[in-house]
């Protein structure tokens, strides 16, 4: 949020405006995130994460593009809204579906240790590389780790079994 926002600020948006990308954000996962968690049941949800996963990293690859306007940024933006409210639901239903039975309670307390676990060092690196080497740098490694997510999903967690 914070890299996001600092990233918005740098390329012109005025700092007044800041809290309205992330009402837009709230806003666009509030209403679409019921609607493309429904679209999920039908459309299957490893597609459906793996899209969203690809939406991901165009996003932190494109925010990080150096002659980015404003206007681009709060498109951007409205992406990003679009890809919680696609992955919010989803990832949380896909939990649901491979946890083994009887045991959702643990798969949910694993996949959200991980997930906060996994943070703090993402964050490290990403704000090292932003105030080290340079904004790109830190957006293309973000957009980097999102392509090599949907590689491991792709050909080791969704590997169809023989």
């Amino acid at each position: 949020t914070l890299f996001r926002s600092l990233r918005a600020r740098e390329v012109g948006v005025p700092q007044e405006d800041i809290p309205l990308l992330w009402a837009g954000i709230s806003l666009i996962t509030t209403v679409f995130g019921a609607p493309l968690s429904a679209l999920s049941d039908s459309f299957g949800r490893k597609r459906f994460i793996l899209i969203a996963w690809i939406a991901f990293a165009i996003f932190y690859i494109a925010m990080g593009m150096p002659n980015i306007s404003v206007y681009q940024i709060f498109a951007l933006f409205v992406i990003y809204g679009l890809f919680k409210a696609a992955t919010e639901g989803v990832e949380k239903a896909l939990v649901a579906d491979m946890a083994p039975p009887g045991l959702a309670g643990t798969a949910f307390g694993w996949f959200n240790l991980i997930t906060g676990v996994m943070l703090f060092p993402a964050s490290f690196i990403f704000g090292w590389i932003y105030e080290s080497i340079a904004p790109l740098y830190a957006f293309l490694f973000s957009g980097g780790c999102a392509l090599l997510a949907f590689a491991l999903m792709t050909g080791w967690v969704f590997k169809k079994k023989s």
